[in-house]
């Protein structure tokens, strides 16, 4: 696990439309060496695939690994969370 135990976390999650695009994407992420995790997609964010891939904005770039994404092709979208 990349992230480490802080008081209060800002991530964003990556959301896609199978676990088939999830793990797609970490290749992708893993090739580049960027660091992410694959998490469960939380309750209350909607979504047809139970994973998703999670990335601290402070560790990574998301303007890269968006277009790095979408220069692979990949539709999804990016939700806030935060962890207190």
């Amino acid at each position: 696990m990349f992230f480490d135990s802080p008081e209060y976390m800002k991530y964003k999650i990556l959301i896609f439309e199978s676990i088939h695009k999830v793990l797609k994407a970490e290749k992708i992420l893993l090739k580049n060496n960027i660091k992410h995790e694959i998490v469960p997609t939380p309750k209350e964010i909607t979504s047809d695939c139970g994973m998703s891939i999670r990335i601290n904005p402070e560790i990574v770039n998301l303007q890269d690994i968006t277009t790095m994404l979408l220069n692979n092709k990949f539709e999804f979208k990016v939700s806030d969370k935060e962890i207190v």
